[in-house]
């Protein structure tokens, strides 16, 4: 898949304006709070303008995608914090509504229900298709600056610029978003016995370092067509919790909490290195 050069640019401001320069704080607050929604949108507008600055040469098109960036994704996330405020608490109506002895069955429900637990990925989705209309509108005569030095030195080690960036983009979005989206748990829902004991903050830490390094090293692995290296690492993994899940009190339910986890960790990283071009299949 051969994405173009703008296009990588601005999914790179995204993932880094929306995820990686966005404060606890701020992703808590901006919901319900004008001022908080307006300092996330101008930390996003000004690490897709500091990118765009390094690797572009400005114009009149340059300044009108910034600006359309930072209007759309205003625009994203206020309307979603409007329908959120409009459905709260909408999770556990739906819940209670479909749970209740006489579940109600209207499609409209439904919709809402699937909103509700899907708004992380319809919030990404539309905010990756904002930009692809803003690249293939505005952004495709944008010329890139020419680099030669970093040219020549990224060439060394038998990559272009091109090649790094998607590299880099790859990496990014396996880290942060994969890690929410699964603690979110919008695409499994998975209850675990209530005997169980919760994890703690510092193993929640651990845990959450375990799946970035298993995603880091599987992405770096699939880059290089190591494949069979991949089995390896799962099997080191299920070694390291094969004793956690073996002492637990209800061990079936905690190991195919495990293996949903991982395996949903997994094929993210697959998702992303094919959508990008890293790995092709058939």
């Amino acid at each position: 898949m051969n994405i173009h050069p703008i296009l990588i640019l601005l999914l790179l401001g995204h993932v880094l304006g929306d995820f990686y320069c966005q404060t606890s704080t701020m992703a808590k607050r901006k919901n319900t709070e004008w001022k908080w929604l307006l300092m996330h949108s101008g930390v996003y507008l000004l690490c897709m303008a500091a990118i765009f600055i390094v690797a572009t040469c400005m114009s009149y098109q340059w300044v009108l995608l910034i600006a359309g960036t930072g209007a759309a994704h205003l625009t994203i996330d206020r309307v979603k914090n409007v329908l959120i405020s409009r459905t709260n608490n909408c999770r556990t109506y739906c819940e209670y509504a479909i749970q209740s002895p006489r579940p109600i069955k209207k499609p409209s429900l439904k919709v809402i229900c699937m909103l509700c637990k899907r708004k992380f990925i319809i919030d990404q989705l539309l905010h990756v298709a904002s930009l692809i209309v803003l690249w293939r509108f505005i952004g495709q005569d944008i010329a890139l600056r020419q680099h030669e030095t970093l040219r020549s030195f990224i060439g060394m080690f038998g990559h272009s610029p091109r090649q790094l960036a998607i590299v880099i983009l790859g990496l990014l979005w396996i880290l942060m978003p994969v890690g929410i989206l699964i603690e979110k748990g919008d695409i499994w829902s998975f209850n675990k016995d209530k005997s169980t004991p919760a994890p703690s903050e510092k193993q929640k830490g651990a845990g959450k370092m375990i799946g970035y390094l298993e995603r880091t090293i599987v992405f770096f692995l699939l880059t290089n067509g190591q494949f069979a290296a991949i089995a390896f690492v799962i099997a080191a993994k299920s070694a390291i919790r094969f004793k956690e899940i073996e002492q637990s009190t209800d061990a079936t339910s905690l190991a195919e909490y495990y293996i949903i986890g991982t395996l949903i960790s997994m094929i993210s990283v697959f998702i992303v290195a094919f959508l990008l071009g890293i790995i092709s299949i058939g």
